[in-house]
This record gives C-alpha cells, structure tokens and sequence, in this order.
C-alpha cells in the first residue's frame, strides 16, 4: 500500500507540473508565475526526497481531525513549498532546504497529534432541540443581515473575471467589519455544518440547503473560495468512505483526478480556465508565496506581529502587513494582499523559530478537537466540518483561522454537541 501511495503522489506532482509549465506560467508569467528553465536533476531528486518522506512515516487510514489536517497540509502547502522553487531558481537554495526539513518535522508534529490520549470533557447539558432553533435564528439573522449590506439577493452569479472582480469590489465598498466576520462563518462554518450533517447522516435535502446557501454567498461576494472550499469537503468526505480506511490513498487519487480532468479538458477546449482554478488558486500558490516569503524575510526585518498583537508594545516594521509587502515587491501590486499559508505567516513575523511556536500551537488545538470529536455519535460530522478550517490554513495565518476562519467556532460547536447527549446518558 505505501508504493501505491507513493506512485500516487508522484502522479500528482507530475500533473502539477503540467498545470504549471503547459497552463500556468504561459498565461500568469507577469503575476509571478515564473518558469525559468527545466529543474535540474538534482533538484528533482532532492525535492521528491522531501515529498516522499512524510509518507513514510503516515498512517494511509482517517481516525482523528488531525489526521485530516495533516493530510490537507501535505497535499495543498507541503508537496507545492517543496516543488515550486524548482521553478523560480536555477539552482538549489540553502534556505529552501532548511524550510524544507523544518516543515517536514512540523508534520510529524501534527501527525503525530493523534497518539496523544484524548482529554475527558465534562459538557453542560444542551438540549439539542434549542440548539437547532438557535442555529437556526442565527443562519438567518447572518443572512438578513449579509443581504442588507450587499443591497440585496443576487441569484445571477458572477462568471466571467470581470464580473467577478466587479462583484468583489462592490462588495468590499459596503462591507462592514461585522459583516466581514459574519461572511466567513457562515462560508466556513454555519453553511458547511448543514453540508457535513446531510452528507453523514444521508439527509440529502441538508446538502442541498447548504451548497444553495453557499451559493448565495458566492453571488454576493464573488470569491470563488466558497465554491473551491465546498469542493474540497465532498472531495474529503467521498475519501472518508468506508470508515477513514485507506483515505489518505482516496484523497490522493481524488485530487490526481480533479487534475487530471482539468488537464484534458483545458488541453481539448484550449484554454486554461480549470487549470487556473484549480491547480493554481487551490495548490501551487501556497508553494509559491512560500517561496517569495522566505526569499523576502530572510533577508529583510521579520514583522514580529507589530501590525496586530503586539502593535501596542513594538514599534511598527513596516507601514503594511506582510501579505502587502508581498504583493508589492513580487507582483508590482500595493493593493495586492498575498496572503499565504500558516507556515508562511509565521516565518514573515519569527522567522523559523516562528514556525516551530505556530506548529505546536496548532497541534494543541487539533489534541482540544480530535478529544471533543471521540464520541461516535458525533465523530463524522466533526471530521467533515473540520474540513474547511484545515484548508484555510493553507492561504490564511493560524490567527486569523481560529478566530474569523471557523476553527475556533468548531471547536465550541462540537462541545455543545457532545453537550446534548447527556440528555440521554450517552456521552461516549
């Protein structure tokens, strides 16, 4: 099983590659797509070197959330932070490898999680009846008051990238702190939770309130992260069948054949439509925003969160927030925030020491979650909901993931849940 693991994940950089030097690079050169020549053979070696070994030591089977976060971090920052700088340099970066070593023993941080013995929780009783009506009541209060914001219901999506482009910045004019947050919990959280139960508890009418909900927020605000995100979670719970066994070999072939697919039809159709929207939105960009990270906060001030936390104690760095360094020394765009993953945030602010403090951090959260989701009753839809949290990871800090992402709100939800079951002596 672990060759058929491993020749999987070499098919699905190899459909990267493609995606990248065939679709990518020829249409997003200018944003900082850049393909210099065909990666040495060293470099090659090397980086399968990094991408194969954490296979090595990781479970093919699903039993913990954590595990899920381990494998969305492998797949959608790991393999493309080890890949990408094949592209943008023609020869091997010492500090590229440094990253590369630091990151792989982070996910033996986080995938190891699961050995830990599981805390005992001593829930208040919840009637789960209250609890659906109070869901309820705030699905809609969030929605009537996203819709008065936005001025109104928009059933007409936005398709091409002018309308989309057009939607997102017609929205960002009305947007109200409040909504902003209110925004991403219903897209992460609230919408997703309907999705997971329906999909767990094969109530499909729940599936297709929560996509035609998820909808909605996409005609409003116009980012296609609220489609992709949804995406991502059917693809995790069509792999989670058959009781986690196996998922990580699922998930792999799953993601190979998105690719795959898109690969085909852009090359029949000739264009690059799916390629952009999958294989650059969802994998390569993490890798390459790692890359321009590192290269720029190792030879520049790290940021050391004087924009946020501690802006009160430290001076500021700089006069803009990393994603908008970013932006601006590597796209040509000061309006540009190149927000990039939790490994990338926390080396902009600590450098590397940063990314160990980051890892262990979140290994604590997933030792809270995957205690609040060991009872059976609950376990699924604590795995699926946990889904679209673990994927913001992989473009948003670890900061911004638990507070305005979704990740902390799981974590309560799944303690009011287990909450309910006290009712009927059933806690287990």
């Amino acid at each position: 099983m672990k060759l058929i693991q491993m020749g999987l994940v070499v098919i699905y950089v190899w459909l990267l590659d493609i995606s990248y030097v065939h679709f990518i690079t020829p249409e997003y050169y200018y944003m900082g797509y850049i393909y210099r020549q065909p990666p040495s053979e060293e470099m090659v070696a090397t980086s399968m070197f990094f991408i194969l070994l954490p296979v090595v030591f990781a479970k093919k089977d699903l039993d913990k959330p954590s595990e899920l976060v381990f494998w969305i971090l492998y797949f959608i920052v790991y393999i493309p932070v080890v890949w990408v700088p094949n592209y943008l340099f023609v020869t091997i970066q010492p500090d590229f490898i440094f990253t590369n070593v630091l990151l792989f023993l982070c996910l033996l941080i986080i995938g190891n999680v699961n050995r830990l013995p599981a805390r005992k929780f001593t829930p208040v009783n919840v009637n789960l009846g209250l609890l659906k009506i109070i869901f309820v009541i705030t699905l809609l209060i969030f929605f009537l008051y996203i819709f008065k914001v936005s001025g109104g219901i928009s059933l007409k999506p936005p398709i091409d990238s002018e309308d989309i482009y057009n939607k997102r910045m017609g929205f960002r004019t009305k947007l109200t702190p409040l909504a902003g947050y209110i925004i991403q919990w219903l897209a992460k959280v609230w919408n997703p939770l309907i999705i997971a139960f329906g999909l767990c508890k094969k109530k499909y009418i729940y599936v297709v309130i929560g996509l035609s909900l998820q909808y909605l927020l996409y005609t409003v605000n116009g980012l296609k992260s609220t489609l992709l995100s949804t995406g991502i979670l059917i693809i995790v719970f069509i792999s989670f069948q058959r009781k986690g066994r196996n998922f990580a070999i699922f998930f792999c072939l799953s993601l190979c054949s998105v690719l795959g697919i898109s690969i085909l039809l852009d090359y029949i159709l000739e264009q690059d439509f799916l390629s952009n929207l999958f294989a650059r939105r969802v994998v390569i960009t993490p890798g390459l925003l790692t890359a321009y990270y590192v290269d720029f906060f190792s030879n520049n001030p790290k940021a050391l969160l004087s924009y946020s936390i501690f802006e009160k104690f430290i001076d500021p760095v700089y006069d803009q927030t990393p994603p908008f360094i970013i932006g601006t020394e590597y796209f040509g765009r000061p309006d540009m925030a190149a927000n990039a993953n939790m490994f990338a945030d926390a080396f902009s602010n600590f450098g590397y020491i940063g990314i160990l403090i980051y890892t262990v951090i979140l290994a604590a959260i997933l030792w809270l979650y995957d205690s609040l989701t060991e009872n059976e009753k609950w376990h699924s839809i604590g795995t699926i909901l946990f889904v679209i949290p673990a994927w913001c990871l992989a473009d948003t800090a670890l900061t911004t993931t638990f507070v305005t992402n979704g990740m902390g709100f799981a974590c309560v939800i799944m303690y009011l849940l287990l909450g309910t079951d006290l009712q009927k002596g059933d806690n287990r």
